[in-house]
C-alpha cells in the first residue's frame, strides 16, 4: 500500500553519482547527524562496525574520533565519496577502513564477504529503495549482521509533511519488514530528525524514525 508520503520508487543511482562527493548532496552536512552523536553518547558502537552509505564520512569520522577499540568500516557505492571520506578520515588522522560496496549486490563477491559485524549504521539509506529492493538489502544486512547485533537505520518518517526525495517511510513497514516472523527483533522506533545540508529544501532538518533492530 502506498500514499502520497510513501511511492514504490527508489533513488537513481545516477543521482547519487552525480552528487555524492561533490558537496551538493543535502545530506553532506559535514558534521555528524546529532542522532549519531547521541548514539555515540549511549555506547551503541563497540566491536566490529560497519557504516552503510557512508557518504563524505561525517557520520564515521565522528564515531572514530569519539569511541575506543572499535573496527571501523564504512562503505559507499559511489568512488568519488570514498575518495573524499579517505582524504577527511586521513586529515583528522582516525583509522576507517573504506571500500566502494553496493548494498544491492551480492556482497559475496564484495571484500565484505569474509565480514561480519556487531553493529550496523545505516544513516538515510533504507529510505532510498524500492519494495523490491528493501528485500535485497535486508537479505544482504542478514549476510553481514552477527549474531545479536545491532541494526541502527535512520530513514526519513511519514511524519515529514514536506514532499521529499527519496521516500518516507511508514512505521508499520518496519514493523513488518523487520518482524520477528523474518527473524529480527524491533527493540524502538522512535521520533528524530535528520539534518540536511543549510542550502538545501529540506533544511534545516527532516522528521526521521531511529530504530534499533536486531
Amino acid at each position: 500500500m502506498t500514499n502520497e508520503t510513501d511511492h514504490d520508487t527508489s533513488i537513481s543511482k545516477e543521482l547519487f553519482f552525480r552528487l555524492s562527493g561533490t558537496g551538493k548532496g543535502i545530506w553532506e552536512t559535514n558534521r555528524s547527524q546529532p542522532t549519531t552523536v547521541q548514539l555515540v553518547d549511549q555506547k551503541r558502537f563497540h566491536g566490529e562496525v560497519l557504516d552503510i552509505g557512508c557518504g563524505i564520512a561525517d557520520n564515521a569520522i565522528y564515531i572514530a574520533s569519539h569511541v575506543n577499540n572499535i573496527n571501523l568500516t564504512a562503505i559507499d557505492l559511489v568512488p568519488r565519496a570514498v575518495e573524499v571520506a579517505g582524504e577527511k578520515a586521513q586529515k583528522e588522522n582516525v583509522n576507517i577502513q573504506f571500500e566502494v560496496v553496493n548494498m544491492l549486490d551480492d556482497l559475496s563477491k564484495t571484500n565484505l564477504k569474509h565480514h561480519s559485524y556487531d553493529v550496523l549504521l545505516d544513516s538515510a539509506i533504507f529510505h532510498a529503495f524500492s519494495n523490491d529492493e528493501r528485500l535485497v538489502y535486508i537479505k544482504n544486512l542478514e549476510y553481514l549482521i552477527k549474531p545479536n547485533g545491532l541494526y541502527i537505520q535512520i530513514v526519513y518518517s511519514e511524519k515529514e509533511t514536506r514532499d521529499t526525495i527519496p521516500r518516507r517511510v511508514k512505521k508499520s513497514d518496519l514493523i513488518e519488514l523487520f518482524s520477528s516472523q523474518h527473524g529480527w527483533t524491533i527493540e524502538s522506533i522512535e521520533d528524530t530528525v535528520y539534518e540536511s545540508r543549510p542550502d538545501s529544501p529540506l533544511a534545516p532538518s527532516v522528521q526521521a524514525y531511529l530504530s534499533l533492530i536486531r
